[in-house]
């Protein structure tokens, strides 16, 4: 933990640019590795001078798997963990740097979503264009404890209550409990976010307002703790980070996105970005695909320069680019060498640490 600790105070965090899938070309063969991370370690000599070089490739270690399946979610990271999980089969906990990694029991949701298949009783909007759930992992911060929570809403699975919800304590038994859900739908296909020992969600009132959904890891309740600073979005460009250590949400109305964050002393936003996103480029994309991060990812602040480090995983050539808030120019760190799944791919920051989950 003061490992931890030290880095995060010192030290910008890695990018891990993760991809469930890569295509690579040998001899004319096409050829395929799954569960490939690249990992960037950002210092001072790089953000003046971008290097252009793509990251190699690392193997993701997960333990108990006898056949590595293809895993299409994943959970951002906590204290140097990440999760990878898909809706049917799987849930494993990793820390990429020490390549440590603990499979957890499958979740009641995952066997009532493979019934529904076999049954083929989804509810409302068929279940491929739909989906209305989200994982996330994070950590009590009075006890330490790490957690898994799994939100989803109710309707599409014909279950009770608006929502149901799911938790799953590392420190207790190895199975996952039910605990009193979230009063309000949630937005799908949005990773929730760890942030100062809770887990944050977008609500989904579809005419009503955009708000922040929290759930404290240490009460096990959720309440909602903002208004989001945009009306709902169309196609759900939004996106929820963490810059600077404070909560931020970002909208993206193409040619522009807009970076706000929460000061929790009043709960009130400040927009700290208003980005005018290159549209002669390659490096980012106006159209918006399903299943895919609508919007650009906002990764890290370089605490050398106050430089912005964006990702966008839907680019014609996905690039890591680096924005100067003084100069408002935009600088191409890399692009990407390599093919991965444009519905797949993405791109977290994760601070290196020694922690694993006993």
């Amino acid at each position: 933990e003061r490992q931890l600790f030290f880095r995060q105070q010192w030290r910008d965090p890695d990018v891990l640019l993760i991809n469930p899938i890569e295509w690579f070309d040998v001899g004319g063969v096409t050829k395929s590795e799954k569960n490939i991370i690249r990992r960037l370690t950002l210092n001072s000599s790089d953000v003046v001078k971008p290097l252009n070089l793509c990251p190699p490739p690392e193997d993701v270690h997960i333990s108990n798997v006898a056949k590595y399946p293809c895993f299409d979610l994943i959970c951002g990271s906590c204290d140097g963990m990440i999760c990878y999980y898909n809706d049917y089969n799987r849930i494993c906990v990793v820390n990429p740097t020490t390549r440590w990694s603990r499979s957890v029991p499958l979740a009641r949701f995952q066997a009532v979503y493979v019934d529904m298949l076999r049954r083929n009783s989804w509810k409302g909007e068929d279940y491929s264009s739909t989906t209305t759930w989200d994982l996330g992992l994070g950590k009590d911060k009075f006890t330490n404890t790490y957690k898994l929570v799994w939100l989803y809403n109710s309707f599409e699975l014909g279950l009770e209550n608006v929502t149901t919800c799911e938790v799953f304590d590392f420190s207790t038994t190895n199975t996952w409990r039910y605990v009193t859900a979230a009063p309000c739908r949630i937005v799908y296909y949005k990773t929730p976010l760890y942030f100062d020992g809770s887990l944050h969600w977008f609500t989904d009132d579809y005419i009503m307002e955009t708000k922040i959904l929290s759930f404290d890891l240490h009460t096990e309740k959720f309440r909602v703790i903002a208004k989001a600073p945009f009306v709902e979005a169309t196609y759900k460009q939004i996106i929820m980070c963490n810059l600077n250590n404070r909560l931020c949400v970002s909208q993206k109305k193409w040619p522009r996105q807009e970076i706000w964050s929460l000061d929790k002393s009043d709960m009130t936003w400040e927009k700290i970005y208003s980005l005018d996103l290159p549209t002669n480029s390659h490096w980012f994309s106006p159209d918006c695909v399903a299943r895919v991060i609508p919007c650009v990812i906002p990764l890290m602040v370089i605490k050398d320069n106050n430089a912005l480090l964006l990702f966008d995983a839907r680019g014609d050539h996905p690039s890591l680019v680096i924005y100067d808030p003084e100069l408002k120019s935009y600088d191409l760190y890399f692009t990407l060498d390599y093919r991965s799944h444009i519905l797949l791919r993405t791109a977290i920051s994760c601070t290196q640490s020694l922690i694993s989950i006993v």
